[in-house]
């Protein structure tokens, strides 16, 4: 479960990577850093909430095509949508109908997301699955059918499943970069500090399971840069800011309790590291930055508003492009990081 390379059964990659870059993103570079090669060029695309279902279903997959288009011609390493993808059908306590809809579409959506012939992943977001408690918890649709419950219609093992994700937290590797994807679908556990400590009580959390997983997957990869993937952010910055980077000020989007509570403690694990560049989050639909301890912390401005997608390049700068209302970023290179 630590490292996870997509299958690529029945994939043509002629048919995306004619430049034969594929087969570099598909193997794995493990052996790169090994060989104490640089971390070569690096390219991929993401969408964040894109909300396939729901109100307005037709122009919402309208403005994902629209990011799968434009992948067409940006060839990327690989692809990743960053949560709330298929989502809920409709509002309201879960029913048959609802859990059998929301899987139905998300089937669907997973077949359009599958044009793109280069490795594609997925993050969990709150309208994607429902759970009880989250973390290890082993639940089926029964227990969400006709009871109160966080999250959407259907569980977390079905959406795994559908997407062919791994695990609800996974590691993978591509061109000796290592990427990292969270779960902060979660209430809190017997591990959760006292709350609130960025200044507001969060509603949602990493497990004690998966923070285990992260010290030690951190510590596997340790000379490794990395970049991270979580649906909510795992920060609460007042509108002053941070203090070490970012907008200032950091306007306030949304409910200001939708955040990841105990993330201070997942911010220090990357500041120990030293080699997290960077975090990137949906949720909130709208683009902004902050930082602390030297690592950029990204919202991504939502896919159903305004076909908002990136292009992300990391060579002699990091650099995002964004289209529609997501906001374009060019930042230096930290001195641990140099590429070929």
């Amino acid at each position: 479960m630590t490292v996870f390379n997509p299958s690529t059964s029945g994939i043509d990659r002629r048919d995306f990577f004619a430049s034969g870059t594929a087969g570099l993103a598909l193997a794995g570079c493990s052996n790169l850093l090994q060989a104490n090669t640089k971390p070569a060029r690096l390219r991929f695309g993401l969408n964040a909430d894109p909300h396939l279902q729901g109100p307005r279903p037709a122009g919402r997959a309208n403005k994902f095509k629209r990011f799968l288009d434009q992948m067409m011609v940006f060839r990327p390493d690989f692809a990743i949508d960053l949560g709330d993808f298929g989502i809920q059908i409709s509002e309201g306590k879960t029913t048959q109908k609802m859990h059998d809809g929301q899987i139905a579409g998300l089937k669907h959506h997973v077949g359009e997301f599958a044009r793109l012939k280069c490795p594609r992943y997925h993050v969990m977001g709150n309208h994607d699955v429902g759970w009880l408690k989250g973390g290890e918890e082993k639940i089926v649709a029964a227990d969400l059918i006709g009871h109160s419950h966080a999250g959407e219609d259907i569980t977390k093992q079905e959406f795994l499943e559908i997407t062919g994700t791994p695990h609800r937290y996974y590691s993978f590797d591509v061109h000796g970069f290592h990427f990292i994807v969270l779960d902060a679908n979660n209430a809190a556990d017997e591990s959760s500090p006292p709350r609130g400590k960025d200044g507001l009580v969060g509603g949602y959390w990493i497990d004690a399971a998966q923070k285990k997983w992260l010290d030690e997957d951190l510590s596997k990869h340790r000379q490794k840069p990395k970049l991270v993937f979580c649906h909510e952010e795992l920060h609460h910055t007042p509108e002053a800011g941070s203090g070490q980077g970012g907008d200032t000020p950091f306007k306030p989007v949304g409910k200001q309790h939708s955040y990841v509570d105990n993330g201070w403690e997942i911010r220090k694990m990357f500041a120990r590291d030293g080699r997290v560049l960077a975090c990137f989050f949906g949720h909130k639909h709208r683009s902004r930055w902050t930082v602390y301890d030297d690592t950029h912390y990204l919202t991504m401005a939502a896919t159903h508003f305004n076909a908002s997608f990136s292009e992300i390049t990391i060579d002699q700068n990091f650099v995002i492009k964004g289209f529609g209302s997501q906001r374009s970023y060019k930042f230096p290179l930290p001195k641990w990081l140099s590429t070929a």
